[in-house]
């Protein structure tokens, strides 16, 4: 994976992404279908960073039990563990544990794959109350070229919006907006890498990521 990763990030050094505005984030992504039934098992470990470097910004480690409904209609439920650290030093990490319940919906338009999200997250945060957020994720994917040796390209993008459950006297109900922007790689039926660009928007900011993902199709027999 390394020698995937590494390329792409001296890519977007080059194009002048990498400043201090700029975070990192590699993430792997997995599903293992269980071979006769309608489960899947989801996992994921991402590691963001505050900049193109070493400085910790999330550790996240997320898995979740999925029923295929229909083809186009999963059902999921999940616990995630994050850990959240400032920038520079000290670290002061926060730790939160998380369980949610989602549901992913697709669609086929001409040929783009349209993806929906429906997220709703129990949050469980060190020295915090007890939270509640809604997520909503609006996806697309187009197919650019299919290659005689099976490898396909795509371009992605997506928006994912994020309500706060509960409104307090330092937080309003918007959290924040995602908005990806990417393109990528269908090696085989079994993996795919992604690279882009996100722009998250908080209330009184917002940042730049740049997102490397290896996302990995697994069937158990």
């Amino acid at each position: 994976m390394k020698k995937i990763l590494i390329p792409l990030v001296l890519l977007c050094q080059n194009f002048g992404f990498a400043n201090n505005n700029n975070g990192l984030w590699l993430m792997y992504f997995g599903n293992v279908a269980i071979k006769e039934t309608p489960f899947k098992v989801h996992y994921e470990i991402q590691d963001r960073n505050h900049n193109i470097g070493t400085d910790l910004n999330q550790l996240l480690v997320r898995g979740a039990l999925q029923y295929n409904f229909k083809n186009e209609v999963t059902f999921g439920a999940g616990y995630g563990f994050i850990q959240t650290e400032k920038e520079f030093t000290p670290d002061l990490p926060v730790r939160e544990n998380r369980i949610y319940q989602e549901a992913l919906l697709q669609q086929s338009v001409a040929k783009i794959n349209l993806k929906h999200r429906f997220r709703y997250e129990q949050r469980f945060i060190e020295n915090t109350d007890f939270k509640t957020r809604f997520r909503y994720q609006l996806g697309l994917d187009i197919p650019i070229y299919n290659t005689d040796c099976g490898k396909n390209f795509f371009a992605t993008a997506y928006n994912e919006i994020f309500i706060n459950g509960e409104k307090t006297e330092t937080s309003g109900l918007f959290d924040r907006n995602r908005l990806f922007i990417g393109a990528g790689v269908k090696l085989n039926k079994k993996i795919a890498i992604q690279a882009g660009w996100m722009n998250q928007m908080l209330e009184n900011k917002s940042d730049q990521q740049i997102m490397l993902s290896l996302h990995h199709q697994i069937k158990w027999k």
